[in-house]
């Protein structure tokens, strides 16, 4: 019921319950005041709405939840899984054993579920929860689809470092491997996992992750591949502070991060479950960025100018943006997010500094960013802390409004467009 109108009588319920038309259906299963086992009945109803909504309220009983987890909706299974993600503290507790069994089988079916954006929104939810199950959090991590398995990968805790090693060992993908870089906590073993089988972008990841504790093995072949290992280098290594600047980079080095960067491209291109034709244009559009990216070091070419280059191309946009962060060049990211936000580069650097996830998600989101790019923004623009990272809501959508997002702009005196 409305909060305006009083909770109506049980008989009554009943009724509306069996044959009530759909609005009144919707406003008995949304309603606090609705009996539980009303709530259930309500779980097989015919409309996807009234489905939902018994989702949702609080009241349901978790042995509705494994009907529901079946359910032929794909937004009622999404919904679902948000709800039983944010319920897993909860059901942590010793107490409600019983309810715990139900509701982490419901977790099971939803983790299987045949729907990306259903084990997306799973997995997204799932990587922000302390007490994750750990063999559902194993279940994710080994998703083939990176959108499910790449948040569960960098920020879910409940993963082992046995784990962990199978998964690197069984599938080398660069997505795989900069997410296992990218950990809160990275142990020795894991970390020599990631420096033997990663490239130039999990290695400056994992050089730039506080939470790493590497091996003296593994820091001397992160400074030999020209990434700054954790914590400085050893004493007999510190260079001398009169010592000339180091040259340039050569041609060679160039030409061998170059060739890093496209086989970077065709690998991610070519994960996954076959090369169709919508692959073949990734791989092509990945490669021909990275390349124009690279093509820029054998020149002196100003952030400010390759940005304003880039955009009277037609071919600045958030890839080339997150490709610019993956090898580190914030300057680039700065004047690149100014153009298309339409805004100063001060008041970019100004939202970065801050360190907001809600101001630097606002921020990509007047860019024209997907909550893709948002989270990048977030991480390796801002540098903001894994666990501190605003996550897309549904798996993909912005977590805030429009209104919301205008607000904290307008704190740094960003005007509506």
């Amino acid at each position: 019921m409305s909060p305006s109108q009083p909770s109506i009588d049980y008989e009554t319920a009943k009724t509306v319950a069996a044959r009530g038309d759909v609005a009144a259906r919707i406003e008995l299963a949304n309603s606090p005041d609705t009996r539980p086992e009303l709530l259930y009945y309500l779980a097989d109803d015919d409309d996807e709405r009234v489905r939902g909504a018994v989702v949702t309220n609080a009241m349901t009983p978790v042995r509705a939840f494994g009907r529901l987890a079946r359910d032929p909706s794909e937004r009622v299974r999404t919904l679902l899984a948000d709800k039983l993600t944010r319920l897993l503290p909860d059901l942590s507790r010793p107490e409600v054993g019983a309810m715990r069994d139900v509701a982490f089988a419901a977790l099971e079916l939803l983790a299987a579920d045949q729907v990306i954006r259903v084990r997306t929104a799973l997995s997204s939810a799932l990587a922000d929860v302390e007490c994750a199950p750990p063999k559902l959090a194993v279940t994710l991590a080994r998703d083939v689809a990176s959108d499910v398995a790449g948040p569960v990968l960098r920020w879910c805790m409940a993963l082992s470092d046995e784990e962990l090693l199978d998964i690197l060992s069984r599938r080398p993908e660069p997505w795989v491997v900069e997410a296992v870089a990218g950990r809160r906590t990275v142990s020795r073993p894991v970390g020599d996992a990631v420096v033997a089988m990663g490239d130039h972008g999990s290695w400056a990841t994992l050089a730039g992750n506080p939470g790493a504790d590497l091996s003296p093995k593994a820091r001397r072949l992160l400074a030999e591949r020209g990434h700054m290992p954790i914590g400085g280098v050893p004493p007999e290594e510190v260079p001398d502070p009169n010592a000339p600047p180091p040259p340039p980079a050569g041609p060679a080095e160039v030409s061998q991060r170059l060739a890093s960067a496209v086989e970077d491209a065709l690998r991610d291109g070519l994960a996954g479950q076959g090369l169709d034709k919508a692959g073949v244009e990734a791989v092509v559009a990945a490669a021909s960025r990275r390349l124009d990216w690279a093509a820029g070091y054998g020149k002196p070419e100003g952030a400010a100018d390759k940005a304003a280059r880039l955009a009277a191309s037609g071919g600045l946009n958030e890839d080339v943006v997150c490709d610019a962060l993956s090898w580190g060049d914030r300057d680039f990211a700065q004047a690149a997010v100014a153009l298309m936000a339409r805004v100063p580069v001060d008041a970019v650097r100004r939202i970065l500094a801050t360190q907001s996830p809600k101001a630097v998600t606002a921020l990509a989101w007047r860019a024209g960013f997907s909550m893709r790019g948002a989270r990048t923004l977030q991480a390796r623009g801002a540098g903001i802390a894994p666990r501190k990272l605003l996550n897309a809501r549904l798996g993909t959508d912005y977590p805030m409004t429009d209104v919301e997002m205008h607000w904290h702009l307008e704190l740094f005196d960003i005007a509506p467009k």
